[in-house]
């Protein structure tokens, strides 16, 4: 009856503790993920990572601290965005296609390589760039020019727009035949919704290098595991008899 006892209470504390937990991406690259979790820690965020057999990474995090953590990394333009490459553009064995197909796989190709660029400027959140093409008539004469528009989403925190002529000279030296003229540049900086307070007072550790919210959280946890544990003894108890 005692081993019983103390399986039912191993599987509470078990139960418990993993409902803590909440699930924040899933099927990230190790890489990015790691960037992600030192960032959730640097903001006194807990967060943990699980690796599975693909090499893929799961996120969690405190069910506390769930909308805190989805917000940090939003403002720092995580998890990024997913951009194709030449191989996804023109894949092996691909029959051949029109000039106006792969002109426009091109464009779209120059375009995700611009945003890339942009998107590894520190301060940038999200870039986005739509390249409209020129266009030519029947005869092969230039009908319209082509041209370019740019969206940036910056965080407030770094002045991006100091920066407009050097992106605009990038956008220009990367698309054969544009004019500066015909190139559109947007930046906006992004809403910071959620800014992580400083700690006027650093909290007392306590044993293993628990601060008081920690004690508190284990403390409950462990009335409540206890109690729970009281109740099926008592009930294992009437039952025995």
């Amino acid at each position: 009856m005692k081993s019983v006892r103390v399986r039912w209470s191993l599987l509470l504390v078990v139960l418990l503790l993993v409902g803590c937990k909440e699930n924040l991406y899933n099927n990230l690259p190790e890489e990015e993920a790691n960037q992600m979790l030192a960032l959730l820690m640097l903001n006194h965020i807990h967060a943990t990572k699980q690796v599975d057999k693909n090499g893929e990474v799961t996120l969690e995090v405190d069910k506390q601290q769930f909308i805190n953590a989805v917000e940090i990394l939003r403002q720092h333009g995580f998890p990024r965005r997913k951009r194709v490459n030449i191989n996804d553009v023109f894949p092996s064995g691909q029959l051949v296609t029109s000039p106006e197909q792969e002109k426009a796989k091109m464009n779209y190709l120059k375009e995700q390589q611009l945003e890339q660029m942009l998107s590894d400027m520190d301060g940038v959140i999200e870039s986005s760039v739509s390249i409209a093409a020129d266009k030519a008539d029947d005869t092969g004469k230039q009908e319209t020019a082509p041209s370019a528009a740019v969206l940036i989403k910056y965080s407030p925190e770094i002045n991006i727009s100091v920066y407009r002529d050097q992106i605009k000279s990038l956008i220009h030296d990367s698309i054969p035949g544009i004019s500066y003229d015909n190139i559109s540049i947007m930046m906006t900086p992004a809403a910071f919704r959620y800014r992580p307070k400083e700690p006027v007072q650093s909290k007392p550790s306590f044993a293993f290098g628990m601060n008081m919210d920690q004690v508190i959280l284990y403390t409950g946890v462990g009335g409540a595991v206890f109690a729970l544990a009281g109740i099926c003894s008592l009930l294992f108890g009437r039952r025995s008899r």
